[in-house]
């Protein structure tokens, strides 16, 4: 095979084969471990968005113990617009779920204000989907540049 045929078939097989994406596994085991039913038909209830988060950064810092998760809870309860006892966290699975009333703040607000709360403990916020009504998920579209797939 000369140079130009071979140039071509690397060039197609290039075209052909996408980049690796994330399959959303990940995303959908955070998700699940967080999801509260009662907690989104109250939500829903009350036209309230329920969102679902990453956690990133010092994780050894919120496995310390009930204190550090506590703080993690009252920061995103006392955030403007976030349903106070809708906050679920799962320090196994690096997520966190809130309500919100889409009204009052944006889910990129209320995420920016709990990550400047939360900055301190070395903690992040990524937020993943939100859902709007019951079984109707929502990419979130962050400005942040290191937001997961």
């Amino acid at each position: 095979m000369n140079a130009p045929v071979k140039a071509a078939l690397a060039f197609a097989l290039a075209a052909c084969c996408t980049a690796a994406f994330a399959c959303g596994h990940c995303v959908e085991d955070k998700v699940a471990a967080v999801y509260d039913h009662a907690e989104l038909m109250r939500a829903e209830a009350a036209r309230h968005h329920v969102a679902y988060c990453a956690i990133d950064g010092k994780l050894e810092y919120l496995q310390s113990g009930d204190v550090a998760q506590r703080g993690l809870v009252q920061a995103a309860e006392a955030t403007p617009g976030v349903d106070r006892g809708s906050i679920r966290i799962s320090v196994d699975n690096a997520a966190l779920s809130f309500s919100f009333d889409p009204s009052k703040v944006s889910v990129d607000k209320a995420v920016r204000t709990m990550n400047k709360k939360i900055a301190a403990q070395g903690l992040r916020l990524d937020p993943m989907r939100v859902m709007e009504r019951t079984a109707v998920l929502k990419n979130v579209e962050a400005a942040s540049p290191t937001r997961r797939p």
